[in-house]
């Protein structure tokens, strides 16, 4: 961590608690002009598609934290459709905790919420929502609405999201099975939720506004799914941001301006990309560390490798009908390739990999998620037996303290030597 970005850091950690308005206020600060910067005056050392998600974030989450009152706090695997049809806009734990960490100030936001009774085994993602709203630091929403989806963090989190700005909590039960009686039963959850929503916000759904974002989310879905089928065969630069960025378009901004404008943009930025070379090709499971300098030069800056995508940012490509708008976002959750059973998630990325030739597999264990280390070494095993060498580390997305440090470095540095010498595992 560089000197500047370590001082601001101690900074902001020494304010959560005695001055969390002054926090605010410089985080929502920096934030604005992260996205006036990558607006106005994009770098040309990141990918225009980049620059303008990071920009639109950035402002997202500036404007959530001058005031969120009309705001909705949702986990990553909730369809927003209905709130961007009422302009309510959304955010996640993972987006805020992917900015807060790269202020290097998390740990003042995880001490705090760990000493009021969250558990330190809770995912660094929800411990820093948690200890934003615990210090004030972030302000009451309209609501807050979680699915059941994959992340056992979300009961415990949401609900006492809820509890504590004494808000609305909505929750979507995602059926385990993965067929079309649990389509209908989430489709009905659904529409009794967006009678709720209207409620909260005294907003009136209409109907052609929510087939209008369910339009763009199938056009958004279509475009990123060309992205991927090409994305092999060119060369991009970047990989962490980018990827995070992915994930978070291809959730929570679905059916939104945003994502639709990205798509086009990551497609743009593929037609102008140098064709690949001799790099190794790598498919990433679960969340990216790209607050790690080190893992971003060995995954990112090394001219041996490239990551050509993460499953979080392809796992729903589900294609939508906009005349079924409810049917539609739920067929998309229960076809998730994160529900069910953890052979879903495996075969497909499996898959990815088979299409897109990729060298290996990295999968990236999170912090407190059961989901990805449960899976991980069954899946190394099944990647493996089908010619993909794949490595299993454990890190943290939101927490340094967490992070691995250079027994990472070490155990990636040496994946990739043996993939560049046709070896098998690490």
């Amino acid at each position: 961590m560089n000197e500047t970005l370590e001082k601001f850091g101690a900074y902001l950690t020494d304010g959560i608690e005695k001055h969390p308005v002054a926090v605010r206020r410089t985080l929502a600060a920096v934030w604005s002009a992260l996205s006036f910067q990558t607006t106005h005056f994009p770098s040309k050392n990141h990918l225009p598609s980049r620059e303008y998600l990071q920009g639109y974030t950035a402002k997202l989450l500036a404007d959530m934290l001058r005031n969120s009152s009309h705001a909705a706090v949702v986990n990553i695997f909730m369809p927003c459709e209905i709130f961007h049809a009422l302009d309510i806009p959304t955010m996640a734990p993972e987006a805020l905790a992917v900015y807060i960490v790269n202020t290097a100030a998390e740990r003042g936001f995880i001490d705090y919420t760990e000493a009021a009774g969250t558990p330190d085994t809770l995912c660094s993602f929800h411990k820093l929502l948690l200890g934003a709203a615990q210090t004030g630091v972030s302000t009451k929403p309209l609501l807050v609405a979680n699915t059941t989806l994959a992340c056992d963090a979300n009961q415990l989190t949401f609900r006492e999201l809820s509890e504590h700005w004494q808000v609305p909590h909505f929750i979507l039960d995602v059926p385990y099975r993965v067929d079309e009686e649990a389509v209908h039963y989430l489709a009905g959850q659904l529409k009794k939720m967006a009678s709720g929503i209207e409620d909260a916000a005294h907003k009136k759904l209409s109907m052609d506004r929510l087939k209008e974002c369910v339009a763009r989310s199938q056009k958004t879905i279509e475009n990123y799914s060309k992205y991927m089928d090409h994305r092999a065969k060119y060369h991009l630069p970047e990989a962490m941001t980018p990827e995070l960025l992915a994930c978070i378009s291809n959730h929570i901004y679905m059916g939104n301006e945003a994502a639709l404008k990205y798509s086009r943009l990551l497609l743009r930025d593929l037609k102008n990309a140098p064709a690949q070379t001799d790099r190794k090709k790598l498919l990433w499971m679960h969340v990216l560390p790209n607050w790690q300098e080190s893992m971003k030069e060995i995954f990112q800056g090394d001219a041996h490798v490239e990551v050509l995508g993460c499953d979080l940012a392809y796992d729903a490509l589900i294609p939508m009908d906009p005349e079924k708008p409810f049917e539609s976002m739920a067929r998309r959750i229960v076809y998730d390739s994160y529900n069910g059973p953890g052979s879903r998630r495996i075969e497909a990325t499996l898959d990815r990999a088979r299409s897109m030739e990729a060298d290996g597999i990295v999968i990236f264990c999170q912090w407190g998620c059961k989901q990805t280390q449960g899976i991980a070494f069954r899946a190394k095993k099944i990647f493996e037996e089908n010619g993909f060498p794949t490595l299993v580390i454990d890190g943290d997305g939101g927490d340094r303290a967490n992070g691995g440090g250079g027994q990472i470095v070490t155990r990636a540095s040496a994946f990739i030597e043996l993939l560049e010498q046709g070896g098998a595992s690490c």
